[in-house]
């Protein structure tokens, strides 16, 4: 038997179910957060929240600037003790690379020295950097030189080949030669100093131009109207 359900019933039963929606959503809200959360790689909280927007903007700078930061150390330390062994004994076969590696920042500190404006950068490209910077003391005949010293420093530090002794040798011999190079940078930049930064006018030239002025400023004065005589001013006795 059947009962037509009232008013009171009706109503009823509709918030439940409303109820039971906003529960849903609520409850799928949380989970969706809660899995953004989990698959985000920053902070929960934004970066700066609250603070002042120039300190913000401060903040996010400095982060950013953190991927930039690369540097370089030093490979072998001279003091450390297992590389002083007795002359019986051989280094280890690394040795000669991480030597290579070290001595590349010599050429570096020699080319600073002598220009401190030529400053590398490690993300700089070690080959670009020396046949821009030694350019002028090679005077493009050292090219191949520097190439050959650049492929035998990726050598040593990429390529898993041997570097023994044999090659450190050659790569010694070669970075001695950029060196002397280097020491020559000093008088060259002193020379670019020193030359005018425009080129002198010739005299053929100065003549032109005052002749050119003269014609000009005689051109002006014969196209000037005359000026009109001043007035008497003597009074007329009668």
């Amino acid at each position: 038997m059947t009962q037509e359900l009232t008013g009171v019933t009706v109503v009823i039963i509709v918030s439940i179910g409303i109820l039971i929606l906003i529960m849903l959503f609520i409850f799928a809200k949380r989970q969706i957060m809660r899995f953004a959360l989990r698959s985000r790689r920053g902070p929960h909280i934004p970066i700066g929240h609250g603070a002042k927007k120039s300190l913000k903007k401060e903040i996010h700078r400095r982060i950013d600037a953190i991927p930039k930061i690369v540097y370089e150390p030093r490979m072998i330390n001279e003091n450390d003790s297992q590389y002083i062994m007795p002359p019986d004994n051989h280094l280890p076969p690394f040795y000669c690379r991480l030597k290579a590696m070290d001595d590349v920042k010599l050429l570096e500190q020699e080319i600073t020295r002598q220009d401190p404006c030529l400053h590398r950068h490690p993300t700089e490209n070690l080959r670009a950097y020396l046949l821009t910077t030694l350019a002028a003391p090679l005077n493009g005949m050292g090219q191949r030189m520097v190439h050959q010293f650049c492929d035998l420093y990726e050598h040593a530090r990429h390529d898993p080949s041997e570097f023994g002794d044999e090659e450190y040798q050659v790569f010694h011999r070669l970075l001695l030669k950029l060196i002397d190079a280097a020491r020559l940078l000093k008088s060259y930049s002193n020379s670019r100093k020193s030359s005018p930064n425009r080129t002198p006018v010739k005299k053929s030239q100065d003549k032109c131009r005052q002749l050119l002025e003269a014609k000009l400023k005689e051109k002006r004065e014969d196209e000037s109207p005359p000026l009109p005589p001043p007035p008497d001013n003597t009074e007329t006795t009668v």
